[in-house]
């Protein structure tokens, strides 16, 4: 993974606020998740499943509330694993302060990641949720975006995506804002390599 949709698909390759226009060459190579430091990445070591969480608390900004929640997520990657970009269909479960509660709709969510160079990707994500917290609102993520570190990069040593402002959209509900912000970190349970 990846709201991590909207809180990051921390799950998904650990887990961008690039546009593809400015991506370098490297975009024309396969993605890989690799288990091990190798590119290639060889057939027994790519990450077919993933498991992720946040790094603290995922923020949803509003100018009603700010609602934080923990966030676990679990992926299956679609595609053989060595593919441009790389899909991956996951879940998110979230464990929310102060009696809130977003629970994931109309999932599994698909999550595109893209590698752009040695140990850094693009994961593009969408999403609906359903949030209870003072509002009753379902919020939709589209196109939101995080940048991905690979376990070399990552200060954790396992990988780390961060969401930065990315904007959701009131999808229904009363008194619900039009736009709101997630902002968020997470990283994957295992070493996750971002490999050709």
């Amino acid at each position: 993974m990846k709201l991590l949709k909207m809180f990051g698909f921390a799950a998904l390759a650990a887990l961008t606020t690039m546009a593809f226009s400015g991506i370098s060459p490297v975009m024309a190579e396969t993605t890989a998740l690799c288990e091990v430091d190798e590119s290639p990445c060889s057939a027994e070591n790519i990450i077919t499943h993933l498991h992720g969480t946040s790094i603290g608390h995922g923020l949803l900004l509003s100018p009603f509330a700010t609602i934080e929640c923990e966030v676990l997520g679990l992926g299956e990657v679609l595609n053989s694993g060595l593919e441009n970009p790389l899909v991956i269909h996951g879940t998110l479960t979230f464990t929310c302060l102060g009696g809130c509660t977003v629970t994931e709709e109309n999932g599994p969510g698909e999550v595109q990641v893209l590698r752009t160079e040695t140990e850094l990707a693009v994961v593009v994500s969408s999403g609906l949720v359903h949030v209870v917290c003072g509002i009753n609102c379902r919020l939709n993520g589209v196109g939101l975006e995080e940048v991905v570190l690979g376990a070399l990069l990552a200060a954790n040593e396992l990988g780390e995506a961060e969401q930065t402002k990315g904007t959701t959209y009131r999808e229904s509900g009363i008194f619900c804002p039009s736009t709101s912000i997630v902002e968020g970190t997470g990283a994957p349970l295992i070493a996750t390599y971002i490999s050709s």
